[in-house]
């Protein structure tokens, strides 16, 4: 049977921008490196990639297009988030997704990329009137692709557009308010935390590495990769994907010690347990791996589907009281998923 490396690709994630620039809002000067992780390599050429103005530029008609819309006088009494997303509105109209991840000005003027192009161009606008944007995670049911070796599972994020802080004046309270604009709503999504700038940023060049990775360019991949850890040197999904880069490029000893750090320094997640349960089994060492299976316990995972995938697994190894366990984290996480009450019913009976 041949084993695929699973690797999470996250079309649309995390940011929450208190500043017009998101650019002026992260200090990749003072971006700590993750304690104990040497993850520079000498082994891959360094090549350009878009900066974090290049992501969020927009040429000058897209930019006043926008605000012609947004200052327009038959405008003027509608709130400026409102604004915002009625203009989004108009725009999704005539929008094709694709799996391509676009930056702001690109997806303006193509008209087209998937759920991470359009949160990138929905902060752009945002900056542009000084509106602040955040983004919270959604889980939903997994969407699973493979390629050239390389398994990618998409994810998404709602992205919130607040109101400016207003004063009641009667009661004075400060109130704000906010709306809410889901590209691709999931019915039954589930809500995850939420992102920071930082993160929001790295899962541009996640999701650019990851294709880089599936096209073997392995130097690019890299190269977005260090972009990313620049930024947000202790974010799991791209420790995570680095160490797939370096398993694919023959070298999973580096791979392992990625893996071992990240288990060991962060909260950790499903998908690097996972493929480091992956790597052990396939170097023969099956004690360890089992040692690690028994750590998905311990992961704080907040996707109950992930955890409805690993009981399904513990239930197809007849693992039952392991899968009952795992089924009701998923259960108490989403109670509601009609899933994990059809797989109680098939644990009863077993």
């Amino acid at each position: 049977m041949v084993r695929f490396t699973a690797l999470f690709l996250l079309l649309l994630i995390m940011g929450c921008a208190s500043h017009d620039d998101l650019s002026s809002s992260i200090d990749t000067h003072s971006a700590r490196i993750a304690p104990h992780l040497n993850w520079q390599s000498d082994d891959y050429n360094l090549i350009e990639v878009p900066q974090i103005e290049d992501i969020f530029y927009l040429n000058d008609d897209s930019a006043q297009h926008f605000l012609s819309y947004y200052h327009a006088r038959e405008n003027k009494d509608i709130k400026g988030h409102v604004r915002l997303a009625e203009y989004l509105g108009d725009f999704l109209s005539g929008f094709t997704y694709r799996g391509d991840t676009y930056n702001a000005d690109l997806a303006a003027i193509e008209q087209a990329g998937n759920c991470l192009s359009l949160a990138i161009l929905t902060k752009a606008y945002a900056s542009l009137v000084g509106l602040k944007v955040e983004y919270r995670k959604v889980n939903f049911e997994p969407v699973y692709s493979r390629e050239n070796g390389i398994m990618t599972m998409s994810s998404h994020v709602q992205t919130h557009v607040h109101a400016p802080a207003q004063l009641d004046n009667k009661k004075l309270d400060i109130y704000f308010s906010k709306i809410i604009i889901d590209y691709f709503p999931a019915s039954r999504g589930v809500k995850g935390g939420r992102v920071s700038d930082e993160d929001f940023v790295s899962m541009y060049y996640q999701n650019l590495a990851a294709k880089a990775l599936v096209d073997d360019d392995l130097d690019r991949a890299y190269s977005l990769l260090s972009a990313a850890l620049q930024i947000s040197p202790n974010n799991i999904e791209t420790l995570n994907t680095l160490a797939v880069l370096h398993k694919k490029s023959g070298m999973p000893d580096v791979a392992e010690s990625i893996y071992r750090h990240t288990l060991q320094h962060t909260k950790g997640s499903v998908s690097i347990l996972s493929n480091y349960v992956i790597l052990l089994n396939e170097s023969n060492r099956h004690v360890e791996a089992a040692f690690y299976e028994d750590k998905y316990l311990e992961i704080e995972d907040d996707n109950p589907f992930n955890w409805h995938d690993l009981a399904n697994q513990a239930y197809t190894r007849e693992n039952y009281w392991k899968a009952l366990y795992l089924y009701k984290k998923s259960a108490d996480m989403a109670p509601y998923l009609h899933e994990n009450f059809l797989v109680k019913q098939r644990l009863i009976i077993n």
